[in-house]
């Protein structure tokens, strides 16, 4: 992707920054923290200081007492978007913000110690998965998914934080636990009962980028079986956020097909004539952060987890 091109997708995020300092997923909506964090790694990626410095202050006025962040300053609470704006404090150096925030999102409760032995055997029975395995839910005390667990998995990786830290090693079980037999991951369940569920492109797209991140390697059974769901859901429309994922996912795992360099142009053929992808405040920066191989989200650790 050229750099003027990378610069048009700079000048749309610069030009429907919100008063508030934050961003919406679409110009002129709500602000929210995690289209907000995206347009900060971004900017910060070519320096842009300024508008990444009024996005930072609207994160921070998201903050909780807890160390926690919310989806925005009216959240009661902290959420799963905590992921985002941890990577964001991480870029800028917001030291103090970033360690409080990793506590938190290291003692995240999910509700996997509130099932009773009898309600795990339920699950079990019924949705073929572990509950007891601790992992991310969207919001605190309650079941965790597999798309929440794997962006916390990828963020705390790429804070610094290593990935045989041991809740980092039980999102990554709950992430095993959770696959579907036929290969890749949907939002959690690998059964609705007696029905295998079908995998989506999006879940195991984050999945396997959590797994190459913590270095997972490809020779483990689920990661081979989500390599080959890829590369079929990839012979057809993939949305520009799961193509994002997938192309991140896939620099985790050398060889693995489609190549690398012909995904990323794919992506990059999305990119409309305003700078944008899609119109979209979310996807723009992702899109940016992973054609720019940006440090945030570069290369993941060798493999060996």
């Amino acid at each position: 992707m050229t750099d003027p091109r990378l610069s048009r997708a700079l000048d749309f995020i610069k030009a429907h920054q919100n008063p508030d300092g934050g961003w919406g997923y679409e110009p002129g909506r709500t602000s929210l923290v995690e289209p907000t964090s995206f347009c900060v790694l971004a900017l910060l990626a070519r320096a842009e200081s300024g508008a990444a410095g009024r996005g930072v202050g609207f994160l921070r006025s998201c903050l909780k007492s807890s160390g926690a962040v919310g989806i925005n300053p009216k959240d009661p609470e902290g959420s799963w978007m905590s992921y985002a704006a941890l990577l964001a404090f991480h870029a800028v150096g917001a030291a103090e913000e970033e360690r409080r925030l990793k506590g938190w999102i290291l003692g995240f409760e999910d509700a996997s110690g509130r099932f009773t032995e009898d309600e795990i055997a339920v699950v079990a029975s019924r949705y073929r998965y572990d509950a007891s395995i601790p992992g991310w839910a969207w919001t605190p005390r309650t079941t965790a998914w597999v798309e929440p667990t794997a962006l916390a998995i990828i963020a705390l990786i790429r804070t610094g934080v290593p990935s045989t830290e041991k809740r980092i090693r039980s999102g990554i079980d709950l992430l095993i636990d959770r696959k579907v037999p036929s290969g890749g991951w949907n939002f959690g369940n690998p059964y609705s009962k007696a029905y295998e569920l079908e995998a989506s492109t999006m879940s195991t797209a984050l999945a396997l980028a959590a797994l190459g991140a913590a270095g997972v390697p490809k020779s483990r059974p689920a990661v081979a079986a989500g390599l080959g769901f890829l590369e079929r859901a990839l012979a057809g429309d993939v949305s520009t956020a799961s193509l994002a994922w997938c192309l991140l996912a896939l620099k985790s795992y050398a060889g693995a097909a489609p190549s690398v360099p012909e995904l990323a142009g794919r992506l990059a053929r999305l990119q409309k004539e305003d700078g944008a992808f899609r119109g979209n405040l979310f996807e723009t920066p992702l899109a940016f952060l992973v054609l720019s191989a940006a440090p945030i989200l570069g290369a993941a650790p060798r493999e060996g987890a």
